[in-house]
């Protein structure tokens, strides 16, 4: 079972105890409907209300919170919240804000690197400085402030024993006993979490560091002249696997300015090496909301090809899978008291309001649009004389480099205190970290990085603004407030306008940072180390104008897929057009079938919510299908090879080096492949019955083409990523075993002699290995494995004994497994995870990566599976989130929703007062 990403990377184990524990028919009808019945009882008090609230709890466990302000509203909301989520709130706070070693200390022997990396990257320090330009009297003010307040309320609770730990949370027992650690929840901690989504989503100065370092590597093992020289370009392709883009044709402001191409020296291998302590604790915290192999889904359906004739919209954010999830739901309205706010949907766990969600006007959704808003910057520092501080040469000037100091409480030892060099038109510096410590700089070069979240900006505000928008023109004036974490947001309106757009600040460059050409790689680009000498700096902002967008286009629909939005990269150079987005974007797969399967939708018309929840469960195998066939072909050749010797003769040492029993393996491996319908169902029994026999089939197929395909890889790939000392990640290694099996012309390392790329050929033995014969020595590699973790009876090689997914508690056990994991300890029927269907690059994400052959489970998938009609009375609204409302793993609400989530199923939820007060399961009051 995987461990957690905090308790991977806090290294906390074998812990002591030491503390004291129907349908949403949303407005069918116009006419008014009847109010929610009062709660029985009285208003119990809470502190800091400004007037009395209802909430009335649903049969799956949301909170519907009717309060005569917003600040009331997100005061409740923060307390329920907590009371749901508390211990989950508290880690994830101080994970962000760089406190975990206040109460962890010896326990943990990575806590306080862990708090050193949130530190230097500074959502503490922007997060007071967000705050604090908020006005008096603003909607955020008011909602932080009562959210912040809410969430103390039950703390409150937890220090007087009102309150207890569930099981699961025995490790914040310490925190409990430790008044001067346990503090208050601040206004600053939600923004400090908001900060940090957008940096999960965003900062990419670890991708930009590894890029250099393989373009480096790769020139120094394959120099000019080897047969595999310019294999960065294969490696790490900037072009899509797919030519499919949510817009054809958008103008991108004309063409682009001629830029002259330079030599360029890239930075010392000893400075890049030191970057990368801090860059690994950069990479873990940014896990803990999801690794590379998570993604996103977005679409919306104009009313002239539904069967209602409402627009249709659907949203799966893919992020990391923990037990509790990252959100929850929640119901704020204001409306009922005069107010204007009546919006529905998920939170982000540790901030007020409604992320993702519909309103009684309009419904948004979103999936990270991947602009680039990351620089890092080789800096040339010289000593401070007599004193003075040190310096960094820009535009000719010495510009004196700032000290930001930074003080982490650590229990049962002396206080850490970071003295943070920070180049002021930049940004800190990357320290060189070892052991857990910052080793003060000696060199007189350095990197600092410049991210768009270390300036000040409002997304709160963006999406409380959506949260009360009442039409398209309100929604497009919220999003204006959004800079940082750039999203493809897709909006739907009961007017029934469609409309997607990329609003946020995306930094225009000097067009001497744009010069690098993928081909003869030369040149400069953002996606790697620039100069800090003022040559390559940001000078300006782009116009809205140049940004993605779309309002009701004629085809009928719009998706994203943290795809290339508009082409730019179709020809492998994202840094020749006229406007300069971004990089690295997802390969092309999930926006290629989702295009597929909405195009064919659209076409036919009727299209019903239903056909949006199928589509969000789409487990169709996109490399299986492109690429099966060609195993099936190599596996032929060998065959045909062992019935008459020098028919194939590069495979006539695989014939005679495997056994003949091994040869029939692989006959029968292949059958399974060429039958194979390239979907991908789990083969075993999942809570609703026996699988069909077409549905084992299948899923013995994925079982062998992945088992296959990862051994694929580190056959035809290991020698040269050995050589380099680096590898990309599964989008990478994917789009390029796509490329070397179909299009390999289009390969730096083609041979028109040998007519294929030379990649195939192993560097480290004598003979030359070809495409066919890698292929088939995977295949059997593949059976291999499976017959001896599953059995020699192929009938049992199900993927869903393979594939499987556990979530996991975010806040790590004292000892053992925690309680609160999904599948809970000890589960009979899935000992191992549930077992789930699909593969990598699927549009329903369950990435398991082609990097480790012994690993077919998944972390990170879709955080929800929203579906909202928005007819012209109002939502109408389908969801399922990957776990439940509370962390108690004794609440009836801890595991449910994990049980809608898993079957791919979204019920109807409850939105207008009828529909909620038909499934209420219990009520309360609250007064001042």
């Amino acid at each position: 079972m995987r461990r957690s990403p905090l308790l991977a990377a806090l290294g906390v184990m074998g812990l002591v105890w030491l503390g004291g524990a129907s349908g949403c028919s949303s407005g069918d009808s116009p006419t008014p409907q009847p109010p929610v019945e009062p709660p029985q009882a009285s208003g119990e008090k809470l502190a800091g209300l400004e007037g009395p609230v209802e909430v009335v709890v649903d049969d799956r466990g949301m909170p519907h919170i009717y309060a005569s302000s917003l600040h009331d509203a997100a005061l409740v909301q923060g307390y329920l919240m907590a009371r749901d989520r508390f211990p989950q709130m508290e880690f994830l706070k101080r994970n962000v804000t760089g406190r975990l070693a206040e109460f962890l200390g010896s326990l943990s022997s990575t806590s306080v690197e862990n708090d050193v990396s949130a530190r230097v990257i500074g959502f503490k320090r922007v997060a007071d400085r967000v705050y604090a330009s908020l006005p008096v009297g603003s909607p955020e003010k008011a909602a932080l402030d009562g959210f912040a307040a809410g969430v103390n309320v039950y703390l409150g609770e937890l220090r007087t024993g009102k309150a207890k730990l569930s099981s699961g949370a025995e490790l914040l027992g310490f925190l409990l006993s430790n008044p001067a650690a346990f503090t208050d929840w601040t206004p600053q901690d939600s923004v400090a979490i908001g900060r940090y989504l957008s940096y999960s989503l965003s900062y990419e100065a670890e991708q930009d560091v590894a890029l250099t370092k393989a373009r480096g590597a790769a020139a120094a093992a394959f120099p000019a002249g080897n047969p595999r020289a310019g294999l960065f370009r294969d490696f790490w392709s900037f072009a899509p696997s797919r030519d499919v883009f949510t817009r054809e044709g958008q103008s991108n402001g004309g063409p682009a300015p001629k830029r002259s191409l330079s030599q360029t020296r890239l930075p010392d291998v000893e400075l890049l090496s030191q970057a990368q302590g801090f860059l690994d604790g950069a990479r873990r915290l940014r896990e803990v909301f999801g690794d590379d192999n998570r993604g996103s889904n977005n679409w919306v359906v104009s009313g002239a090809k539904t069967a209602s004739g409402a627009p249709l919209l659907a949203n799966d954010p893919h992020l990391s899978l923990p037990s509790p999830p990252l959100f929850w739901y929640s119901h704020l309205n204001t409306k009922r008291a005069g107010g204007n706010l009546d919006a529905q949907g998920i939170s982000l766990v540790g901030v007020p309001g409604i992320l993702l969600g519909f309103n009684d006007r309009i419904a948004w959704g979103s999936t990270t649009a991947k602009h680039d808003v990351t620089d890092v910057y080789e800096e040339t520092i010289t000593a401070g004389q007599s004193g003075a501080p040190d310096t960094v040469l820009f535009k000719g000037q010495q510009v004196p480099i700032e000290i930001i100091t930074e003080t982490i409480k650590v229990a049962g030892k002396p206080n850490v205190v970071l003295k943070l060099e920070n180049v002021p038109h930049h940004g800190v510096v990357i320290p060189t970290i070892q052991n857990g410590a910052v080793v003060p700089r000696t060199a007189s070069k350095a990197f600092s990085v410049r991210w768009t979240g270390n300036e000040v900006s409002n997304e709160f505000g963006a999406f409380l603004g959506l949260n009360v928008a009442a039409n398209l023109a309100e929604a497009q004036e919220a999003l204006t407030k959004f800079k940082v974490g750039a999203q493809s947001f897709v909006v739907t309106t009961r007017e029934g306008d469609i409309f997607w757009s990329t609003q946020s600040r995306l930094p225009v460059r000097d067009p001497r940072a744009l010069t690098y050409d993928p081909v003869t790689q030369t040149g400069l680009s953002p996606a790697m180390v620039l100069p800090g000498d003022g040559s390559c700096e940001w000078i300006g902002d782009e116009e809205s104008r140049f940004l993605p967008q779309d309002l009701n286009p004629s085809k009928g629909f719009i998706a994203t897929a943290n795809n290339d939005l508009i082409g730019t990269t179709r020809d492998g150079n994202p840094f020749n057009d006229a406007h300069y987005i971004g990089w690295d974007y997802d390969i092309g797969h999930r926006i290629a079938r989702i295009t597929e399967r909405l195009q064919a939708l659209v076409d036919k018309g009727g299209v019903k919510p239903e056909d949006m929840m199928v589509l969000q469960g789409d487990h169709r195998s996109p490399l299986g299908a492109l690429l099966a066939p060609k195993f099936v072909a190599a596996a032929r050749r060998v065959q045909e090879e062992r019935r008459q010797p020098g028919t194939y003769p590069d495979l006539s040492g695989l014939v005679q080096r495997v056994s003949a029993a091994d040869l029939e393996l692989l006959v029968q491996v292949a059958g399974r492949l060429e039958a194979w319908s390239f979907e991908t169902p789990p083969g075993v029994d999942i809570g609703d019955g026996a699988p069909s026999a077409s549905e084992v089939s299948d899923s013995i197929a994925a079982s062998i083409f992945n088992a296959s395909m990862v051994r694929l890889v580190k056959l035809a790939f290991d020698d040269e990523l050995t050589a380099m000392g680096q590898s990309p990640g599964t989008k990478s290694l994917g789009r390029l075993v796509q490329f070397a099996m179909l299009e390999p012309t289009r390969l730096a390392t083609y041979s028109a002699a040998k007519g294929d790329t030379v990649l195939w050929d192993n560097l480290t033995t004598a003979e030359v290995e070809t495409r066919d014969e890698r292929i088939a020595a995977a295949m059997l590699q593949g059976a291999l494995y499976l017959r001896e973790r599953l059995g020699t009876d192929m009938a049992q090689w199900q993927w869903g004994k393979l594939h499987t997914l556990t979530l996991v508690s975010l806040v790590p056990p004292t000892s053992g497994e925690s309680p609160v994991t999904l599948p809970a300890p000890g589960n009979a029927k899935f000992p191992v995870g549930f077992p789930r269907p699909g593969d990598n690059f699927g549009v329903d994400a369950s990435n398991s990566g082609l990097t480790n052959p012994e690993k077919f489970s998944y972390e990170n998938g879709p955080v929800q599976r929203l579906v909202v009609e928005m007819t012209p009375s109002g939502p109408r609204a389908w969801n399922a989130l990957p776990g439940g409302q509370a962390f108690d793993p004794k609440s009836p609400h801890h595991a449910d929703e994990a049980e809608h989530w898993r079957r791919n199923k979204a019920p109807p939820l409850y939105f207008t007062d009828a529909d909620v007060n038909a499934h209420k399961a219990s009520s309360a009051a609250y007064e001042p």
